[in-house]
């Protein structure tokens, strides 16, 4: 390939004249700025207030090689800044802020240069994972950090951040053109970054998402950017944002790691109906063994991915502190005491509803007794399990699925999703005296009893074989670090038919330690509706929902509102989180 047929890199200066943001004059007056303090020209441009540091960010996202973060203290590490220092941090405009194996991401003014780096990765002793942030909310992270923390224990201020003086600091003490295609300016977006980048990049998300307590990374195809976002607690969050070069390398590094054949080719994708892929990566974080399932898909501007964490004892709780009301607790409990019939863990994708089913399961696979597990995915294995992956048997038809477990003589059969088809078989495994644990789709228990016979069980065997439902949703768990009371509109407390007897509700105002979301943690909303004489007369009758749960109610069943609002009087969610997870039954 020829010189000329390769792009050159747009300087800063060119890309801010083209797009009208300053004029030639003020070009001109940031190269005089940038000689007499020994800057970078887009530190110039940002200290003499012709840009801001929001559209520096842009600038960078449009052209860089670096990734671009959302800094917040959440994602410092504390020790490994300190293992940078405070005055190297400061005078370098930088954060060192996790560090994984070899390899340290560190937040800079200026990822590029490379005096920077050499001497961070002295430093460190460490390779360097560079990545921008704002300046200013690096020295605010600096303070916070270092000098805050500090203050409060030896009763002074943090020093204050170094200014500029016109003398070069040792790291900027080489020439600078004063033209604006300085050597410093950052590539475009056609210049794709290379494989080590991005396996050092990747590996920093996943990472970062272990830290945050993420869930799940969403890689994002857009038309001239890849936005990376992290599922914490429920809802989505912006992490960053890479140059639209770096989508293709990504997701497909992500699918050679996780061994997903086929490669993306954009103008078949165009043609053919999207093709969604999956596959997994084992991955060690801090002596644990975690799986990240990936599913790519091909969209409108490329591929996208989904990463989804599982394992590392994320899922493993105990029964006792999963959340359930006393009562609920005492009446699961009863349930658990009977070594045969069908148990039901009922509610919507993302309730919470494998750790319950993890929780029975360790409290059920006791040594005297066989059980085995038809499941999808294998996130958090527990010993004295007998797992088969639901694939292994995809040629065969449902029942036939749960019959080859039944040759395994197990004591107690774990099935993940009750279908259709394999309602019948669970409900004769049942009859024929062996224990049923099994995971519905349901908005709450007592659908779970009508769904049941909508796949045409008869309610009298369903009366014969069912001890119990648990149905659960999840809500976010108020920031402990900025709650605050609220007073709740009165509209709200009608729409939950909460009691007007002058409880005192909460909210989160938002706080560093929960990234201003108000929130910190999920928490469970329970019902347990056990399979009462009263309940069981109803079901052998066939009545409907309106008589199964007069019935419940005289048996003391108390419905996944009621918890939530129990659990909002006592400070630990909020009346609109009760809201949202119950407003569809």
């Amino acid at each position: 390939m020829t010189q000329s047929a390769v792009r050159q890199p747009i300087p800063v200066g060119k890309y801010f004249l083209d797009r009208g943001k300053i004029s030639q004059q003020q070009l001109e007056l940031a190269l005089q700025h940038r000689s007499e303090f020994g800057l970078k020209l887009g530190q110039s441009l940002v200290e003499l207030g012709f840009v801001t540091e929001a559209d520096m960010v842009e600038a960078l996202r449009h052209q860089a090689r670096f990734p671009c973060i959302h800094l917040t203290g959440g994602i410092v590490d504390a020790r490994v800044a300190a293992k940078l220092g405070e005055v190297p941090s400061r005078r370098l405009r930088a954060l060192a802020l996790n560090q994984i194996a070899e390899h340290t991401t560190v937040a800079l003014e200026d990822p590029g240069d490379p005096v920077a780096l050499e001497e961070l990765a002295r430093v460190l002793g460490t390779r360097i994972f560079p990545v921008y942030a704002e300046p200013s909310v690096i020295l605010g992270l600096v303070d916070q950090t270092f000098g805050v923390a500090k203050g409060k224990a030896a009763g002074h201020k943090a020093p204050p951040a170094p200014t500029r003086t016109p003398t070069p600091s040792p790291r900027t003490t080489q020439a600078v053109p004063r033209d604006e295609h300085a050597r410093e300016s950052i590539p475009d977006t056609d210049a794709a970054p290379d494989d080590r980048a991005v396996v050092e990049c990747l590996r920093g998300f996943l990472q970062q998402a272990f830290e945050q307590g993420a869930s799940d990374i969403h890689l994002e195809a857009r038309r001239d950017e890849l936005v990376v976002r992290f599922r914490v607690h429920g809802g989505l969050h912006e992490h960053s944002r890479l140059p639209g070069s770096w989508a293709r390398p990504a997701i497909a590094c992500l699918k050679a790691l996780a061994h997903i054949d086929g490669r993306y080719d954009e103008e078949h994708a165009q043609r053919e109906a999207p093709v969604a892929r999956e596959g997994s990566i084992p991955f060690v974080f801090r002596r644990q063994n975690f799986e990240v399932h990936i599913a790519t898909l091909p969209t409108l501007h490329g591929e996208s991915a989904v990463l989804h964490v599982l394992g590392g004892g994320r899922l493993q709780r105990d029964l006792e502190h999963l959340g359930l009301a006393p009562d609920d607790l005492a009446r699961l409990e009863t349930i658990l005491a009977s070594r045969d019939g069908l148990l039901l863990v009922a509610g919507p994708a993302g309730s919470g509803r494998t750790t319950t089913l993890n929780a029975l399961l360790a409290r059920l696979a006791t040594a005297d007794r066989k059980v085995v597990a038809l499941t999808g995915r294998v996130g958090s294995e527990l010993a004295g399990v007998l797992y088969v992956r639901a694939e292994l048997r995809a040629g065969l038809e449902p029942a036939a699925r749960v019959d080859a477990l039944l040759g395994q003589d197990p004591d107690l059969l774990v099935v993940t999703d009750v279908e259709r088809g394999v309602a019948r078989s669970l409900v004769d495994a049942a009859l024929a005296g062996r224990g049923v644990l099994a995971v519905q789709h349901a908005r709450n228990a007592l659908e779970a009893l009508t769904r049941l016979v909508h796949f045409g069980l008869e309610p009298y065997l369903l009366a014969d074989v069912l001890r119990g439902v648990v149905a659960q949703r999840l809500v976010r768990r108020i920031c402990a670090d900025c709650k605050t009371p609220t007073v709740p509109d009165e509209a709200l407390l009608t729409r939950l038919d909460a009691p007007r007897d002058g409880a005192t509700y909460f909210e989160g105002e938002g706080c560093d330690a929960c990234h201003g979301t108000g929130f910190s943690g999920r928490l469970g909303l329970f019902e347990v509706l056990s399979v009462t004489s009263g309940v069981r007369r109803e079901l052998e009758k066939g009545a409907g929902l309106e008589a199964l749960t007069n019935a419940a109610r005289a048996d003391g069943y108390a419905n996944l509102r009621e918890h939530g609002l129990r659990q909002a009087r006592a400070g630990l969610t909020t009346l609109h989180e009760v809201l949202a997870a119950t407003a569809g039954g």
